[in-house]
């Protein structure tokens, strides 16, 4: 599965590859190309997602997770799982 930073499953994203090509690329045809979760754990951070970072879940998260979007809600939901499934701390 090829996963954004905010836990969103790209495989399963209807804006791939018209419309964003991952997270994981340096290309500008990103679907939010100043996503702050994006410059923070990949190339802030050097991180695949954000479960993985020691400051989850941060601001940037909190705010994905309360905005209006339940597919950004059910994202965060699939980092916390993540997290739980390596032994880190929620």
């Amino acid at each position: 599965m090829q996963m954004a930073p905010c836990g969103i499953d790209c495989n399963n994203c209807d804006l791939q590859p018209e419309q964003c090509d991952g997270c994981h690329t340096r290309s500008d045809h990103q679907w939010c190309g100043d996503c702050a979760m994006r410059v923070c754990c990949i190339f802030e951070r050097g991180l695949d997602h954000c479960a993985q970072c020691d400051d989850f879940p941060c601001a940037h998260i909190a705010a994905f997770d309360a905005d209006r979007w339940p597919h950004h809600s059910a994202a965060v939901a699939h980092l916390r799982a993540l997290r739980e499934a390596e032994g880190a701390r929620p």
